[in-house]
């Protein structure tokens, strides 16, 4: 019984390389340029809500071009990629973990959410009674 339990314990560690907490639908909020995270709009905009599975940023297309930027808890930029207009998906390295501010950026403005990627290894378990 307890190899059973320790088996499948092990083959869910092994399953998935990252998760994302607080669900995989990213609601994006619009800034103005300049302006911090904590800052907001003075008039509605569409919300746009993006999707994390693993490491692949999947999105309806974009109307313009950005630049995808992840921000880590230091405010520190720790990947930058341009993404033209018409992308629906951008795929992430996988080594990635921690805490990120997700950005697509204009000059004009930007949209953001957070994300947390957590790495999960692979280990396995063995019981000491056969």
């Amino acid at each position: 019984m307890i190899k059973k339990v320790l088996f499948c314990i092990s083959m869910l560690f092994c399953l998935s390389v990252s998760t994302v907490f607080a669900g995989d639908k990213i609601p994006m909020t619009h800034m103005p340029a300049g302006s911090t995270h904590g800052g907001s709009t003075k008039s509605p905009v569409d919300l746009w809500c993006v999707d994390l599975t693993d490491n692949i940023i999947t999105m309806s297309a974009t109307p313009c071009d950005y630049t995808l930027r992840l921000y880590d808890e230091d405010g520190e930029i720790v990947y930058s990629v341009f993404v033209p207009a018409g992308t629906t998906q951008v795929i992430l390295p996988t080594t990635l973990s921690g805490e990120f501010e997700l950005r697509f950026e204009t000059d004009t403005y930007y949209y953001h959410g957070f994300i947390c990627i957590l790495e999960i290894k692979c280990i396995t378990l063995q019981s000491e009674s056969e």
